[in-house]
């Protein structure tokens, strides 16, 4: 009986290895053939091999503390809006469910924007604590993926300044963003009617259209800020832009799978009254995990390397051969 067993498991672990093996030389064949494919091969590499999974819990982590005093922040100038506009908490709820897809009913609106003078001021200082930490895991991941040194020590001040105008600047993008993404699509005749468009047909879709690409330009800024400020990188944002303008992509598509995705997170039962925070730290871990492999993407664009190193052949300092610039012999080095 034993012999059979071990006859049985042996035969399985040898049909594996031929399927393992076949399967590596289709890829390999792949990566040969199409070079899109072979530099997603090398991003992929270049994201385990510097611990992609590791950074992306550390920002998720960080990201999960500096949400709560931001969406405090929010509500507080809810809180003031809503005496200006009555639309004005519709377009907020539909501003934070693009922002995290499908949490937006969940949330107690009216209860946190009634306390709006204490909660803004607990919001401020608690962003300013959290945020900060959060900028900092950020910029170390970064530069991790791009195979750069730690900023170590320095100037605490000038340091503290400097991510906080970055914690700002990314902030008003990203608000921006969401807030002209959110009128166009939730006042869609009231903007047509100011355009004199409201009886044109197919002007609605074009305006959600111009909408998309607005939010696309803003979320190209964001990546382009984080790759080229936060990175280390030598690059000019040039040849950045390619890196930036996929993540931007990448993230609004991302948006549309994760309203799926985190709503059935959020209707397990399982999850019963944690479900909002765990649909929540599940949004976070995969936006953090997209930002980092984009990141290892473009940090493995030929001409991204070659500006880094300064050597047109540059390859990983101390990477394994399959990490090199040209992972797949015999094959031509042409730049992307």
């Amino acid at each position: 009986m034993r012999q059979v067993i071990t006859k049985v498991r042996r035969g399985s672990e040898a049909r594996f290895q031929a399927r393992l093996g076949a399967g590596r030389e289709l890829l390999r064949g792949w990566r040969a053939r199409w070079k899109w494919f072979d530099h997603l091969g090398r991003a992929f590499e270049r994201y385990t091999d510097r611990r992609g999974e590791r950074l992306a819990a550390a920002l998720t982590y960080h990201a999960f503390l500096s949400f709560f005093p931001l969406l405090a922040l929010a509500y507080a100038l809810l809180g003031y809006l809503v005496g200006v506009s009555t639309q004005a908490r519709d377009y907020f709820v539909k501003a934070v469910n693009s922002l995290l897809p499908g949490l937006s009913d969940e949330l107690q609106v009216e209860q946190i924007a009634q306390s709006k003078t204490a909660v803004g001021i607990v919001g401020v200082a608690a962003l300013l604590f959290t945020g900060l930490g959060w900028v900092d895991v950020l910029r170390e991941s970064l530069r991790d993926i791009w195979d750069n040194k730690p900023t170590g020590g320095g100037n605490f001040a000038s340091k503290r300044l400097w991510d906080l105008a970055v914690l700002l600047f990314l902030g008003v993008i990203l608000i921006c963003g969401i807030a002209v993404s959110t009128i166009t699509t939730s006042a869609t005749h009231t903007v047509l009617s100011w355009m004199g468009l409201e009886d044109v047909t197919g002007a609605g879709t074009a305006l959600r259209l111009l909408s998309l690409a607005v939010a696309m330009a803003f979320d190209t800024v964001i990546f382009l800020v984080l790759f080229t400020r936060l990175s280390g990188t030598r690059a000019p944002w040039r040849r950045i832009a390619r890196g930036a303008l996929f993540g931007a992509v990448g993230f609004e598509l991302l948006k549309q799978v994760a309203t799926l995705l985190i709503g059935r997170t959020t209707q397990n039962p399982v999850y019963a009254s944690f479900a909002v925070l765990v649909g929540l730290m599940v949004w976070m871990n995969i936006v953090s995990r997209f930002v980092l492999f984009v990141a290892a993407w473009t940090a493995t664009r030929r001409v991204v390397m070659s500006a880094d190193e300064g050597n047109p052949e540059r390859t990983d300092p101390g990477a394994e051969p399959r990490d090199r610039i040209d992972p797949i012999p015999n094959r031509p080095a042409t730049a992307r």
